[in-house]
């Protein structure tokens, strides 16, 4: 039989009236959880509300019930990457609960076709630089997802086309850009179809 070491325990009661000796590892049996101790602190200080992450499963969805605070990085580095998506449960908590410095989001160059996929699975900033007319699709749309394309005309006006559901804010869907022009296509998504994305056109005046 193999040796059992087994640690020194009490209820979270019992550990409040109880200072342990500094190096000390103790069980809370109320809690299910070890608790540190430093020779002064009564009660310790128990490891509970850390994030324990699944392993063999990177893709399960991990909760932290405490606050977070993000304190490394500086004014020329980030505290906080995210390499894919990041998302709020509402737009209200993103509001009221995100408080970012600053927010450097991927970006990549669009390589200009005649019919261009927005996809909106992919990265959602891109720029692309026309050399002829351009039509516009998009797949895997869905609520809450975003999208910003920047365009640039060469030296001849070009025409535009878009899905026939989008719902356009701030001015009628443009039917054309003028040469030398930079525009941007803003795209936000209420929904997993055409019909339930709404568009904003920007221009250079």
């Amino acid at each position: 039989m193999p040796k059992q070491v087994r640690l020194r325990r009490g209820t979270t009661a019992q550990h409040a009236a109880f200072t342990g000796a500094e190096g000390e590892v103790t069980f809370d049996t109320t809690k299910k959880i070890l608790v540190l101790h430093d020779g002064v602190t009564p009660g310790g200080k128990p490891l509970e509300g850390f994030l324990v992450l699944s392993p063999g499963n990177p893709l399960s969805v991990q909760t932290v019930a405490s606050t977070v605070s993000i304190t490394g990085g500086d004014s020329d580095s980030f505290g906080l990457i995210v390499s894919y998506e990041a998302r709020f449960d509402s737009l209200i908590n993103a509001a009221a609960g995100v408080y970012p410095r600053r927010i450097q989001m991927q970006h990549e160059e669009a390589a200009y076709a005649p019919s261009v996929n927005l996809d909106f699975n992919g990265v959602a900033h891109k720029r692309m630089s026309l050399t002829g007319n351009l039509s516009l699709t998009t797949t895997n749309m869905d609520y809450g997802k975003s999208f910003l394309l920047r365009i640039a005309a060469d030296g001849t006006n070009r025409t535009l086309s878009f899905p026939v559901g989008w719902k356009w804010v701030g001015g009628a869907m443009p039917a054309s850009i003028l040469a030398g022009k930079t525009a941007l296509l803003q795209l936000r998504c209420f929904g997993t179809g055409d019909a339930d994305v709404v568009a904003q056109w920007s221009v250079q005046a």
